[in-house]
């Protein structure tokens, strides 16, 4: 299947090389699950973007997210797609310097590609040594700036791990470099408190908001250890194309391998996509 990409709603492969976006990391991407060309969880993703521009400070930031993601799905339903898409919505093109321009354009940016295969096996994981760094004032964000998690992810694959667990800088667990993670003991399940660093994943919001609680668990997020973590029964990360996926190992702690728990997250977790 071959991939489509548009810009600012017109079929194109390239942007402008002014481009804040590209330029200063100026703008912010949400990552879609689409089927038939329709954006599922919608609402979500929405919601997330208009905080991320809000944070940027740009003009009627709930105004633009709602805007782009309405133009966004009009482009992919226009060819129906199935799979994954990414929005990205910078503060456009402008003069060098960090200032934004006082008028500026926001510019729009669509990529759709193949959906990708679902996690059906579990996860070999390490330990990052690449940190998150504090920042409250973006934190949870999906903004375009992901230094930390492109150095995560190139040790993954150096070390050919699946996915790595990454901590802050006070040594607690704040996510894996490909998502959120979850981790559960008995009827309890915790997620790391995501006020200093991270991103707030849409899935994640889904399990602890609605799933997790109607499958009749305890949910709480709060600091996490790596020894709270390697003592969970049961330790997943999620994100928007994968869905869940089970970690089976962490460097030479190894899970025991809980199916039925899983599967049925999974499927209540599928019930709320829509």
């Amino acid at each position: 299947m071959m991939g489509h990409s548009w810009v600012d709603g017109e079929e194109a492969s390239a942007i402008p090389v002014d481009d804040r976006g590209l330029n200063y990391a100026d703008g912010a991407f949400e990552t879609f699950l689409c089927r038939d060309g329709r954006i599922l969880c919608r609402p979500l993703h929405e919601e997330r973007l208009s905080k991320a521009l809000s944070a940027l400070q740009f003009d009627e930031p709930h105004i633009e997210a709602q805007r782009a993601v309405q133009e966004a799905e009009q482009c992919l339903l226009k060819v129906r797609h199935v799979g994954s898409a990414r929005l990205t919505v910078t503060r456009g093109s402008g003069r060098r310097g960090y200032a934004p321009p006082h008028r500026p354009s926001p510019r729009y940016i669509l990529t759709a590609t193949a959906p990708l295969a679902p996690a059906t096996f579990s996860w070999r994981c390490g330990i990052a040594t690449a940190h998150w760094q504090d920042q409250p004032q973006l934190a949870g964000l999906k903004l375009l700036a992901r230094t930390e998690q492109v150095l995560a992810a190139h040790e993954a694959a150096l070390a050919g791990w699946d996915d790595v667990v990454m901590l802050d800088n006070q040594a607690q667990v704040i996510s894996a470099s490909r998502g959120n993670i979850l981790m559960i003991t008995g009827q309890r399940a915790l997620t790391p408190s995501l006020t200093r660093a991270g991103i707030a994943g849409t899935r994640r919001q889904l399990l602890i908001e609605s799933v997790l609680p109607d499958l009749g668990y305890e949910v709480e997020e709060c600091a996490i250890t790596l020894d709270d973590l390697l003592g969970a029964d049961l330790v997943l990360i999620t994100n928007t194309l994968v869905g869940i996926a089970t970690v089976g190992s962490i460097e030479r702690h190894i899970y025991t391998e809980n199916d039925g728990v899983v599967g049925v997250i999974r499927d209540a977790l599928e019930q709320h996509i829509r």
